[in-house]
């Protein structure tokens, strides 16, 4: 599926859940079953929780750089991880892990592995945040690929923690690199 239509795809999943939460509104005269602009604007994260937010996300990133000890303090000990490519002949390969595998692969990775989001898309209900965002990845200094990170958040006692996180693996023209182009330092 092309970059678009993967996106549209997803984005359209989104907002006919998040307006499947909704309160049925008497007074709209939309029989789509699709949220308005209106609506989906009510899920709009002030400017603090979009910091705090995206800091947790980028706890990740931070934890491929070195700082595994990061992974307990941005994800919920059962978070469910799941990476999903799909092959030239189209077929989709989709492999879960765990924090514990993830905190593995960092100590004995041996090469340094950098992850940057960009034009980072947040949703928030309640206690409950989704974070939609492209993503560029590189280890040992060699681009690696890039695609979609699509987390789901949990705001606890100590902040909000990552509950789940998915990302598509892809190359480019199917998903964009960061638009600041390769990492310096690396």
């Amino acid at each position: 599926m092309c970059r678009h239509g993967s996106r549209f795809f997803v984005t359209l999943m989104l907002i006919s859940v998040l307006g499947a939460c909704q309160q049925p509104n008497n007074d709209d005269e939309s029989s789509s079953g699709l949220a308005s602009s209106t609506e989906l604007a009510s899920f709009a994260p002030t400017d603090v929780q979009r910091t705090e937010i995206l800091a947790t996300v980028q706890g990740i990133f931070d934890a491929l750089a070195g700082d595994v000890d990061k992974l307990s303090e941005v994800m919920m000990p059962d978070v469910t991880m799941r990476s999903t490519s799909i092959q030239e002949d189209g077929t989709v390969i989709s492999s879960t892990s765990t924090v514990d595998g993830l905190r593995d692969r960092i100590v004995s990775g041996g090469s340094a592995m950098v992850e940057r989001m960009f034009d980072s898309r947040i949703m928030v209900s309640g206690p409950i945040a989704t974070v939609w965002t492209p993503y560029d990845f590189y280890s040992g200094g060699e681009f690696s690929h890039c695609g979609i990170d699509v987390a789901t958040l949990l705001h606890t006692r100590e902040g909000w923690r990552i509950m789940s996180l998915d990302w598509s693996r892809q190359q480019p023209p199917d998903c964009e690199l960061h638009p600041d182009g390769p990492p310096r330092g690396i």
